[in-house]
C-alpha cells in the first residue's frame, strides 16, 4: 500500500466554521459532553498540560495556547486563541482562534475548527453542567456580567438547565447589553432587563461572570442566600471578579484545582493576603460528577463554580463536532 503524501493528508483536513458547530452540536449536547470532559479530567484519563497565556507588549491582545489529549478518544486538541481585553472592535469579535483536532496515533491533523464560537459554546456548557449540579432546582432569575458572545452562551446554557423567567444584564458597554437583550429575549422567551446598579442583584438565583475585571464586581452584601455563581472570567493573576468574602462564605468548586490556583486572581490574590487557604476548594466539578465530592447541601448555601477553561473541554467538543460531521 502506498503511503499518503503530506499534501494528501493536508487536503483531507476538515474545515468547520461556526455554522457547522451550531449544526452539529446543540447546547444540550454540549452540556452532556462537558460532563464527560470534566469526569475524564478529574478521573485522570485526560491530560491537560498547563496552558500558555501571553500578552503582547503595547497591545490589548492576549494569546492562548492550550493542548489536551485523551488516550481513550485517541485524539489531541490544540487551541490557539487571541482575546482582546478591551472587548470587540466593531464587527470583529473579542475572541478569535482555531482548534486543531489531531489523530493521537498518526499525528495527522483531522480538522480545523472555529475557536471563537467553540470556546463560547463549551464555556457556556461548562456553566450549564455546574448549574445542573449545584444551583437550586427552583432558580428562576439569572444575572449575567459581561454581555459579549460568552454572555450569550452562558444565558442560553442556564436557560436549558433551570426554569429561568428573568435575566439581569450588566456590562460597562451598554450597547453590548442592549445587543444581547435584543438577541436573546425572543429566542428564550424570558423577561430581560439591563441593569447599571447592583440594587436588584439580590433577586438573582444564579450569577454568571464573564468579564476581564481586575476588581470584584459585587460584594457579599449584594447577594441573597442560596445563590449559585459561575465565575468564568479572571483567567490571569491580575484579574479578579469575585469578592474574597463571597468565596470564603460559599462552597467553591473548580474546573481544575491546579489551574485555578496557578492562573486566577480570584484565588491568587486572597491566598496571598491570607484571607483563606487552598483548602477553600471543596473539589473539582468532575469530582461532583463522579460522585466523589458532595455538592450543594442546603437551599441557603452559596455555591461557586470557578473556571479558567481547560483544553479537555475543547478536545471533547471538537471530537463530537468532527465525528458528527463525518456522520459517526
Amino acid at each position: 500500500m502506498n503511503k499518503r503524501s503530506a499534501e494528501e493528508i493536508f487536503k483531507s483536513i476538515k474545515l468547520l466554521g461556526s455554522d457547522d458547530i451550531r449544526s452539529y452540536a446543540s447546547m444540550n449536547e454540549a452540556i452532556d459532553v462537558m460532563a464527560e470532559a470534566f469526569s475524564s479530567y478529574s478521573s485522570g484519563h485526560s491530560k491537560v498540560p498547563q496552558r500558555y497565556v501571553s500578552g503582547i507588549s503595547g497591545s490589548e491582545l492576549d494569546i492562548f495556547f492550550k493542548p489536551a489529549y485523551d488516550k481513550r478518544l485517541d485524539r489531541i486538541a490544540v487551541k490557539i486563541l487571541t482575546q482582546k481585553r478591551g472587548g470587540s472592535l466593531g464587527e470583529i469579535p473579542a475572541i478569535l482562534g482555531v482548534v486543531l483536532l489531531l489523530d493521537m496515533n498518526t499525528g495527522a491533523i483531522l480538522s480545523m475548527i472555529d475557536g471563537a464560537y467553540l470556546t463560547a459554546l463549551r464555556t457556556g456548557a461548562a456553566s450549564g453542567i455546574a448549574t445542573k449540579l449545584l444551583a437550586r432546582e427552583d432558580a428562576a432569575t439569572i444575572a449575567v456580567f459581561g454581555c459579549g458572545t460568552q454572555g450569550e452562551t452562558q444565558l442560553e446554557a442556564i436557560c436549558n438547565i433551570r426554569p429561568i423567567k428573568q435575566a439581569l444584564l450588566y456590562d460597562i458597554n451598554i450597547n453590548a447589553a442592549e445587543d444581547l437583550k435584543s438577541t436573546m429575549a425572543e429566542r428564550l422567551g424570558i423577561s430581560i432587563h439591563i441593569e447599571q446598579k447592583l440594587q436588584n442583584l439580590k433577586q438573582a438565583d444564579i450569577i454568571c461572570t464573564a468579564t476581564n475585571s481586575t476588581k470584584p464586581l459585587f460584594s457579599r452584601n449584594d447577594l441573597n442566600c442560596g445563590v449559585h455563581i459561575n465565575a468564568i472570567g479572571s483567567y490571569k493573576p491580575e484579574m479578579q471578579e469575585l469578592d474574597p468574602h463571597i468565596i470564603d462564605s460559599g462552597i467553591l468548586f473548580a474546573d481544575s484545582r491546579e489551574a485555578v490556583l496557578k492562573e486566577s486572581g480570584d484565588l491568587i490574590k486572597p491566598l496571598k493576603d491570607g484571607v483563606f487557604s487552598e483548602n477553600i476548594i471543596r473539589g473539582e466539578i468532575g469530582d461532583v460528577i463522579n460522585n466523589n465530592v458532595r455538592g450543594r447541601e442546603t437551599a441557603d448555601d452559596i455555591t461557586i463554580f470557578k473556571s479558567v477553561g481547560l483544553g479537555v473541554q475543547d478536545l471533547f467538543i471538537a471530537n463530537l463536532i468532527y465525528n458528527k460531521s463525518k456522520g459517526d
